[in-house]
């Protein structure tokens, strides 16, 4: 009996040690810090939560003069910290890159991604795209900036051969590399390259979760997130382009380093300027249909294409709508929304991306307070839902005695 009475205490104590190994938090991936981690303050001139601009110098090895070229940054802050940053804070960052003749200042005052990144603890960069244009009397036009990315500076397509009435030769950059194609619209400058220097720069200036860092943009800056997927994807963990698809001949996903990362793509279904279905745009452009886009990125990804409904809290508003390609074999997400919209600012842009964000991440995009009080609900809950299996080891010792 004596021996019996032992055996019911030990398993009954066991109970209890394995109710409270279950009713520990599960550990979160661990951050990725960036060698900026290492410094108190924020860069000379910078502040939290102001936008700062800053210059950086582009050695293109294909031209024969440095180029300067401008970004746009906001460093979130909180109250307990508003001039500088704690080393061990290790933040998200987003690229959002700005449309066609569009504006890296404007993007950074025009929408809410600025107000979403000190909400969700994330640093926002703003590139500024590059116009080296010079028509034949001379003028240059500053107007004209852009994105060299998935064909906007390489398409042939003959569809817009005889309608284009834009010659790629008045930029300077493709006239110095012999280059003027007759459906490009954008200068030869390695946009890439910038994004590298960029990025490099923050790295080593900056406290960053390598982790946590994002490529988003509309429209050519849509055009831009797909030309990082296609040549950089490394760097990236997720990628948002906003109604901006590949040129036709210009679609590769080939690039190993894409294996595991999430594609959010969002695009109105009456767009004219990048047609959803592919049609010749209104500028005599052909593009990849969005949707041959996001299923090629599924097929790489191993996707089922028994696509499901991705639901938000924003499916009611101009028919805004999502559909998932689940269980890919890498483990990424891809999700296709759709709005009924043209070339236009799609609804709740800024609450979907980290809407999607948060969920991607085991790394949470948003802070989370780690205390012993929620520790505590958290045993509590756990407690309550096992409480049959302890009162019957409680039971089933009275009974043996």
């Amino acid at each position: 009996m004596r021996n019996r009475l032992s055996l019911i205490y030990y398993l009954f104590v066991f109970a209890i040690l394995l109710q409270i190994t279950v009713s520990l938090p599960s550990e979160k991936a661990k951050p990725n810090p960036s060698t900026g981690c290492v410094y108190k303050h924020l860069p000379d001139g910078m502040m939290t939560d102001k936008l700062t601009k800053h210059t950086i110098l582009i050695d293109d090895p294909r031209l024969k003069s440095v180029v300067t070229r401008h970004f746009y940054i906001r460093v979130p802050g909180t109250n307990q910290d508003p001039y500088k940053r704690d080393s061990n804070h290790e933040r998200a960052l987003t690229f959002y890159f700005h449309g066609y003749q569009g504006n890296a200042l404007d993007v950074a005052t025009k929408y809410e991604y600025n107000l979403m990144g000190r909400q969700e603890d994330m640093i926002m960069i703003y590139p500024e795209g590059l116009s080296d244009f010079v028509t034949d009397e001379g003028v240059e036009l500053s107007d004209l900036q852009g994105w060299n990315a998935v064909g906007s500076s390489d398409s042939d397509d003959p569809k817009c051969i005889a309608a284009s009435g834009f010659s790629q030769c008045g930029f300077k950059s493709c006239k110095e590399l012999n280059i003027c194609h007759s459906c490009a619209f954008a200068s030869c400058n390695n946009d890439t390259l910038f994004v590298e220097e960029i990025l490099d720069w923050a790295i080593s200036h900056l406290c960053i979760d390598q982790s946590r860092i994002v490529a988003t943009g509309l429209s050519n800056g849509g055009l831009m997130t797909y030309e990082l997927i296609t040549k950089r994807p490394d760097p990236f963990q997720a990628f948002i382009p906003i109604y901006g698809v590949p040129m036709t001949g210009f679609l590769n996903f080939s690039n190993p380093e894409i294996f595991g990362k999430p594609l959010l793509h969002i695009h109105g279904l009456n767009d004219e300027w990048i047609p959803f279905n592919g049609s010749l745009s209104n500028f005599n452009v052909s593009f990849v249909p969005a949707t041959d886009v996001v299923e090629e990125y599924a097929r790489v990804q191993g996707c089922s294409f028994n696509r499901e409904i991705w639901s938000t809290p924003f499916d009611t508003i101009n028919s805004f709508q999502c559909i998932e390609y689940p269980n890919c074999q890498t483990g990424a997400k891809v999700v296709l929304c759709t709005y009924s919209g043209g070339h236009t600012y799609p609804p709740m842009i800024e609450e979907t991306t980290f809407y999607f964000l948060n969920q991607i991440s085991e790394q949470p995009w948003r802070k989370e307070t780690k205390d012993f009080a929620s520790f505590s609900d958290t045993f509590a809950a756990s407690y309550k839902t096992d409480l049959a299996t302890v009162l019957f080891f409680q039971m089933l010792f009275i009974f043996c005695m």
